[in-house]
């Protein structure tokens, strides 16, 4: 009898040792899809810096840039709206991203106006209208998703500003909310960065500075990491 309840113990143990190996095999192989955005792209050249300066070619470099920094670590998947200066409407990015299903957006912008001596970095959110106002059981379960998905968002916005901050000190100008066509009617948790201002010269030589893309890059993914 004590023979037979040792080799059960051996069996039953053997079976929960293999269900968890094949739980963290699972999860080793289930890979976080992050989609980056690099705003605008071919004829739409978004704003003009000092020097004649494109948005879309500082913020396709700095997404090439994020992708390298995240593309060695197996959790993430990095899918780019566009890898090259070609022009993709807000239709073919939303397309992009139902097809895609990611589990976070990333839409990088560089900001102008408000003058040459205007500096610094914003960050913005798809607001969710009326969160907090559910009509049926329906509705209830789509609210709970779009303030989940907020709150998401604004834990990202925070780790995103204090890895910034470093790069960029005291000229976070804030978090606010922002329409964002390409993922009207999604839920998915996102975020766009302006990150510094083309018409600012001397951001505009930072922002053009392959070393300072490089360390936006890493501030952008070391907050991509942490927020997983």
């Amino acid at each position: 009898m004590l023979n037979l309840r040792r080799e059960f113990s051996i069996v039953l143990v053997s079976l929960v040792m293999f269900f968890i190996m094949g739980v963290v095999a699972h999860a080793q192989t289930v890979r976080q899809i992050v989609m980056i955005d690099p705003a605008h792209g071919g004829t739409d050249t978004g704003v003009i810096g000092v020097d004649k300066v494109a948005e879309k070619d500082l913020t396709l470099a700095i997404a090439l840039a994020v992708k390298k920094e995240l593309s060695g670590d197996p959790r993430f998947e990095i899918v780019l709206t566009r890898e090259a200066d070609k022009t993709i409407s807000l239709e073919e990015r939303r397309n992009l991203v139902l097809k895609t299903k990611p589990a976070l957006f990333l839409s990088l912008h560089v900001n102008a106006g408000f003058g040459r001596n205007a500096s610094g970095f914003e960050l913005y959110y798809p607001g969710f209208k009326n969160v907090d106002l559910p009509q049926s059981p329906a509705k209830q379960g789509v609210t709970d998703l779009k303030t989940r998905h907020l709150n998401e968002t604004v834990k990202l916005a925070r780790l995103v500003r204090q890895n910034l901050d470093i790069l960029f000190p005291r000229k976070g100008r804030g978090l606010r909310e922002a329409d964002v066509p390409q993922l009207e009617g999604l839920n998915t948790p996102a975020l766009i960065v302006e990150i510094g201002f083309a018409t600012n010269p001397d951001e505009k030589r930072k922002l053009t500075n392959g070393k300072t893309q490089t360390e936006i890059a890493r501030a952008l993914a070391r907050s991509i990491k942490t927020y997983f």
